[in-house]
């Protein structure tokens, strides 16, 4: 094998890599916002439980509080899924891909 050849291999096996890397990335920026998905599921049905099924007023309250909060997570991982995906399509185009 000449030098030439090696050098064309590495930097496939380079582009490759980088290739899967970028993949990786994106697959854990979805893992990442269906656990923000599934954290605000869970805060929502916490909240319905205490609305509905108690008649305590501070359980009322602490009810709204969660189901608020539901929706605040819920806009959160979807800001940070859109930042991240921005900043992969941005290094996906100075990488080449």
């Amino acid at each position: 094998m000449t030098g030439d050849t090696r050098e064309i291999a590495t930097e496939r096996r380079n582009v490759d890599t980088f290739k899967l890397a970028v993949h990786r990335t994106e697959l854990a920026n979805r893992r990442t916002l269906m656990a923000y998905v599934k954290t605000a599921i869970a805060l929502c049905a916490s909240a319905v439980a205490l609305l509905k099924f108690l008649d305590s007023r501070w359980l009322s309250h602490i009810g709204w509080v969660l189901l608020a909060l539901a929706v605040v997570t819920l806009l959160i991982g979807f800001a940070d899924y859109r930042r991240v995906r921005k900043s992969i399509n941005d290094e996906k185009r100075d990488g080449g891909l």
